[in-house]
């Protein structure tokens, strides 16, 4: 029975990642791994030597659960509440007890597993500076809080899912899941800012760049500052002291006997819930995604047929809508956020980035990478899926396939654009610069769009059975990005060489825009003619 429990885990955690079958890519994703582990790694010593052992123990705990907090939000989403398997699983002699026991099982091993891997420069530190009390507290207490932070989102999106069945369609399901998760950190992360900026001075978190002792001091006042404010916090404070004082201490076996009650809890509750409704949920996504719909519109237009093409590409997995929704909401929604916190002064008096002029600059740059962030451009071709072969064996234009793929990813960027420069002019902020500036992001989403899906056509992943391994889980997304990225770098570089050159901001934005529509044609025919050579 145990042999037969581990299999299925198994099954379920080859299910988080498809290897690859070009070398390439394969590549690309150590290197992309590596970075990310090299990054935090950094950070991780930076915290050493900066701080004391007590503070860096705090931001290990810190940094981990962020980490596993953001990965199971995605991870539950796309894997744990979709009933990819149910078609294979269904008719086999499996309790549903089981098959939900197995998915919990697989996300608390691949996440641990993934916290684990970042936390062995930590433990070389702590085992350096002969820190062995503190050594075993954080190898007990990462992965036990780790999976008690899994189990949490777990519980409430599991609560949701529940109500699976009331949804009218897989797409507005996936939008409440997305929204609720986001309120969550929403209020999370207000409730931080509103605690810190109640009762921290931010005059003490300024940097000082004079000077490297000054810089290293203003960091290590930085780190210390917000160290002490956590142990202020009722009842986080008591548990933090116990957990980075280099003791043992029967608080310390309580503390994390409790840990482990809870999530023994949640666990249960996490099983039990999903048990009672998994034929019921299961079925109804399977009818969902049996029955897809889509209007079709006879029009004149060869445009627009190839657009309607898209559109039905899109409306074949929830998934694939779902990221267009995001792509649309994520820049205004975050814009809400950030001109909140300028306008209740949590941010501007850290760094004063709202002097006239240059505000509408920051902010811009700010709204391109908000609405680059989703990438929507980057795998157009492996969401063609099982339907790629239409492609080359109807008489199709692929020129006109490409640029119908390229206007679809830009509706969302452009829309995400003009929403947030409509809630900047609601703040007051909107001006004939900001204006400028709007178009010249309009047009580098173009650039971005139109260059990003380059690799994912010469090397398309169609091979797949659930939507993610086509987008998020799609090493073609990190490929894509050097494709179009290096135009994003190269233009806001040089708007700032500029401006610290000297060059008053109209001159500088002036000379950015005149720029970016150059490079726009310059991409634009390029591309049109290379397009054809592509074989």
């Amino acid at each position: 029975m145990f042999n037969n429990g581990f299999q299925l885990t198994k099954f379920f955690i080859s299910s988080f990642y498809s290897k690859p079958k070009q070398p390439m890519l394969k590549v690309v994703l150590i290197i992309a791994f590596f970075y990310l582990f090299l990054q935090l790694m950094t950070i991780n010593i930076a915290i050493f030597y900066l701080g004391d052992t007590k503070e860096f123990i705090f931001y290990n705990y810190l940094i981990s659960n962020l980490l596993v907090y953001l990965l199971v939000i995605y991870f539950s989403i796309s894997l744990v509440f979709h009933y990819y398997e149910y078609g294979i699983l269904t008719h086999l002699p499996i309790a549903p007890r089981k098959i939900i026991i197995s998915k919990i099982l697989s996300i608390i091993f691949v996440l641990t597993v993934v916290s684990a891997v970042i936390q062995i420069p930590s433990i070389l530190l702590l085992g350096f500076k002969t820190k062995f009390t503190e050594l075993i507290k954080l190898v007990l207490l990462v992965p036990i809080s780790n999976i008690l932070t899994i189990l949490l989102i777990l519980f409430i999106l599991s609560l949701i899912n529940s109500f699976r069945h009331y949804f009218v369609n897989k797409t507005a399901y996936l939008v409440v899941n997305i929204t609720i998760t986001f309120l969550i950190t929403a209020m999370v992360c207000y409730s931080v800012l509103h605690y810190v900026g109640k009762h921290l001075t931010f005059n003490n978190l300024k940097l000082d760049f004079t000077t490297l002792i000054t810089l290293k001091n203003s960091l290590s006042n930085v780190i210390n500052q917000i160290y002490e404010l956590v142990l202020k916090t009722p009842f986080i404070g008591n548990v933090l002291t116990t957990f980075t004082s280099g003791d043992f201490s029967y608080l310390f076996v309580i503390d994390l006997l409790g840990m482990i009650g809870l999530s023994a809890l949640l666990f249960i509750l996490i099983v039990k819930i999903n048990s009672i409704h998994y034929f019921k949920n299961g079925t109804i996504e399977v009818n969902q995604s049996s029955s897809k719909k889509t209007k079709v519109y006879h029009v004149e237009s060869v445009w627009a047929n190839y657009f309607q093409r898209e559109l039905w590409v899109i409306n074949t997995e929830a998934y694939f809508k779902m990221q267009l929704v995001l792509g649309t909401v994520l820049s205004p929604i975050l814009t809400l956020i950030l001109l909140f916190s300028f306008q209740a002064g949590w941010i501007s008096e850290i760094i004063n980035i709202t002097k006239p002029g240059y505000f509408e600059i920051y902010f811009a740059y700010a709204v391109l990478i908000m609405s680059c962030i989703n990438n929507t451009s980057g795998t157009p071709f492996s969401r063609e899926g099982k339907y790629y072969y239409l492609i080359n064996s109807l008489p199709l234009n692929k020129k006109k396939i490409y640029f119908s793929k390229v206007f679809l990813a830009s509706i969302p960027s452009g829309i995400a654009v003009i929403v947030s420069f409509i809630i900047f002019m609601l703040f007051g902020y909107m001006n004939m610069g900001a204006f400028l500036m709007m178009i010249i992001i309009l047009m580098l989403v173009y650039c971005y769009n139109l260059l990003t899906p380059v690799f994912d056509m010469l090397n398309p992943s169609t091979e797949w059975e659930n939507p993610s391994v086509a987008v998020k889980s799609n090493p073609n997304v990190l490929v894509s990005l050097l494709f179009g990225l290096p135009i994003l770098v190269v233009v806001i570089l040089t708007h700032f060489i500029l401006l610290w050159a000297g060059f008053s901001i109209g001159v500088s934005t002036i000379t950015i825009f005149l720029i970016t529509v150059l490079i726009t044609f310059c991409v634009y025919t390029w591309f049109t003619k290379l397009y054809f050579s592509i074989k």
